[in-house]
């Protein structure tokens, strides 16, 4: 029996996803368990296997759209099984919305809706935006759309079936950058053609253009908006690391036998959700002119990963044992870099801390992670002439870096609980 491949809903706060890669094409035969398809939602690419074996006999949506949660990407059907009924009715609701777009929008030219003969030409104003940009006769594509619209796909196969280029000359063109239609003579395009034309364009170009990622998309609207409407300030205060690294090196061989680590991120996570319970202000949500208190800390870690920066979130730490804040960070910290975090983790959070020491960077600025209000720096480690008791000795000092929302808290509030942050620190047993 044919079973429909939806859009799956991968977190409570997901509404759409981007299909960024399908890895079968229509007409293979596909085993239960093997990767169909990967999604990109928010800042996360999920892969997608399938939960039955079959042949993909239809896909819907194809790499690059977006549709809403539950919307049909495809069918896995029999070989010879009759999948028409489905494929009718799934076709129907998109393309007339796409109609129903191409109705609504302003008339277009003459050029857009007419070809050779002056015929009309039934197709999506998309459709007709791709025809004029690439100098495509609509009378000659055939439409696959709702009662003969033509598609932006439809093109898309058109101009593949039309131009002839060897799978070289295919791969060459796609990593240079170059628009087969736009050297197509009406004979095959050879590696020699690409060879050619960019020894006439002066060889190797000065630049490399590649188009932006969802998640780098993202996170620079996040930032700019975060950089313009937010009066952010940033507070520095060193800490005698000294009962700390002694806490560790003490705990760290007991963790050890159990298959945990224990880092200086877990120990600093500790200290603050002991604070953030008595520092209600830091601990807030900054929206649409309302401030939201949490009873909860669930704490941000800022996880580099290729492509750009995630924050999945440790939710309750207030309420949980420094071996669950070591397991709990660990594993999100491998989902993350695995690509198996659930939407759900990148939400919720009300306070933040990014860990850069290990560049050995001595101080930095932070940028709130909204709509949060505040977030911690941490830097190196590194010996340092102080003076203790009128004498000079050598002790390990950290600096902290407290960036916060200055339209929600104060610098003297700021200043308290960094001096309270940094006193646990150095004194460790106040966790007790």
């Amino acid at each position: 029996m044919a079973r429909e491949l939806v859009m799956p809903k991968l977190g409570l706060t997901m509404t759409q996803g981007t299909v960024t890669k399908w890895y079968f094409n229509e007409g293979d035969r596909v085993k239960e368990g093997d990767i169909l398809y990967e999604v990109e939602t928010d800042k996360l690419t999920n892969k997608i296997a399938a939960d039955t074996e079959g042949v993909l006999r239809k896909i819907f949506v194809h790499t690059g759209e977006t549709v809403p949660v539950k919307s049909l990407l495809g069918i896995i059907g029999g070989e010879d099984e009759d999948i028409s009924d489905l494929v009718n009715s799934a076709e129907k609701p998109d393309d007339k919305t796409e109609i129903e777009t191409a109705e609504e929008a302003p008339a277009a030219t003459e050029k857009e809706v007419t070809v050779n003969k002056g015929d009309y030409v039934l197709a999506t104003p998309y459709a007709k935006k791709i025809a004029v940009e690439r100098n495509i006769d609509l009378s000659k594509i055939n439409p696959t759309g709702y009662k003969g619209v033509i598609l932006a796909k439809d093109l898309d196969q058109y101009k593949e079936t039309k131009i002839k280029a060897t799978p070289t000359a295919r791969k060459m063109a796609e990593q240079r950058g170059i628009d087969l239609a736009d050297i197509y003579e009406g004979v095959r395009i050879r590696k020699s053609d690409i060879l050619a034309l960019e020894e006439k364009q002066g060889a190797v170009p000065d630049i490399e253009v590649q188009e932006t990622s969802t998640m780098r998309k993202i996170i620079a609207q996040r930032l700019k908006s975060t950089w313009a409407g937010t009066p952010m300030v940033t507070f520095n205060m060193e800490a005698d690391m000294t009962e700390f690294i002694a806490l560790r090196e003490k705990l760290k061989p007991i963790y050890l036998r159990d298959g945990l680590k224990l880092t200086y991120n877990h120990l600093i996570m500790k200290v603050l959700a002991k604070l953030l319970v008595k520092y209600r202000d830091l601990n807030a949500s900054f929206e649409d002119d309302k401030i939201i208190y949490h009873n909860n800390v669930n704490l941000g870690i800022a996880v580099d990963v290729e492509g750009g920066l995630l924050v999945p979130n440790v939710k309750g730490i207030e309420k949980m044992t420094l071996r669950e804040i070591s397991s709990e960070t660990e594993k999100l910290i491998e989902n993350a870099r695995t690509n198996q975090l659930n939407p759900d983790d990148l939400t919720g959070g009300t306070f933040t801390i990014t860990n850069i020491g290990m560049f050995g960077m001595d101080s930095f600025t932070p940028i709130i992670n909204k709509p949060e209000v505040a977030i911690l720096g941490i830097n190196k480690i590194a010996d340092k002439a102080v003076v203790i008791n009128k004498e000079i000795t050598i002790r390990p000092i950290m600096n902290l870096s407290l960036t916060t929302d200055h339209s929600l808290v104060d610098g003297a509030l700021s200043a308290r609980f960094l001096k309270e942050i940094v006193d646990m620190i150095e004194n460790p047993y106040l966790l007790l």
